[in-house]
């Protein structure tokens, strides 16, 4: 997929560069200083937003970016800038709300990475779990994909039963959470995922080669942040 492609080289560069000026620095070719503390957990928000922007998905860019930058912010502030700063808190729950709505009423703007799903399309999957899991099963004959966020909670889905459609998604947001599919073994399957402290695992190993139909894909696209993506074929 081109847009993998285009993410994959940005953040080589970026490592790269980052990598040399840093060298540089130690060795006193370069002098600066950094103004604020990069290395966070506002880091997290800010990598998913870039990546996410990468994919042409500009609604979970702009979102991750901006969430970034909000939190970012202070550290250019004095203390009562930011004491003035932190009273504009609740625009956070107007933006929120926002975010919601938009979805709601604008879908095909807010999703440009991939397909467009229908809420009640019996071919997609739709699930959301926070301090909590679902299991389910699926009996479509056109599995298109869908959405699956688990948020510190997990989800199980079984696929065995079910037919691989053309170009199928699933997007997936995990956050310390998991989510594990259990797919006919001849499906083929690939991740464009961006894993941060987080993995997926397909266990394709123990099948022979020839085991995978190429004919149609299944795409796993999404964000793993201290979470997990297994793959159980049967």
């Amino acid at each position: 997929m081109k847009s993998q492609s285009n993410a994959t080289y940005f953040w080589a560069l970026i490592f790269i560069a980052g990598g040399g000026i840093f060298l540089m620095r130690n060795f006193g070719l370069l002098d600066f200083k950094i103004p604020v503390k990069i290395i966070s957990w506002r880091l997290i928000p800010l990598i998913i937003g870039i990546n996410a922007l990468l994919k042409k998905d500009y609604f979970s860019g702009i979102i991750g970016v901006a969430v970034a930058i909000i939190f970012y912010i202070p550290d250019f502030l004095s203390p009562e800038e930011k004491q003035q700063y932190y009273k504009l808190w609740p625009l956070l729950l107007v933006g929120i709300g926002t975010a919601i709505l938009s979805q709601k009423f604008f879908p095909n703007s807010c999703k440009n990475y991939g397909p467009t799903y229908d809420d009640y399309d019996q071919n997609t999957i739709s699930e959301s779990n926070f301090l909590a899991g679902s299991s389910k099963k699926m009996f479509t004959t056109g599995f298109k994909g869908g959405n699956i966020n688990c948020v510190m909670g997990g989800s199980e889905i079984d696929l065995t039963e079910a037919e691989l459609a053309d170009n199928a998604v699933l997007k997936v947001f995990i956050l310390m959470g998991g989510v594990g599919l259990k797919v006919p073994k001849e499906w083929n399957v690939k991740f464009d995922l961006l894993p941060i402290l987080g993995g997926a695992e397909d266990k394709i190993t123990k099948y022979p080669e020839n085991t995978v139909k190429t004919d149609k894909t299944l795409v796993i696209s999404g964000n793993v942040v201290m979470g997990g993506v297994e793959i159980k074929r049967v």
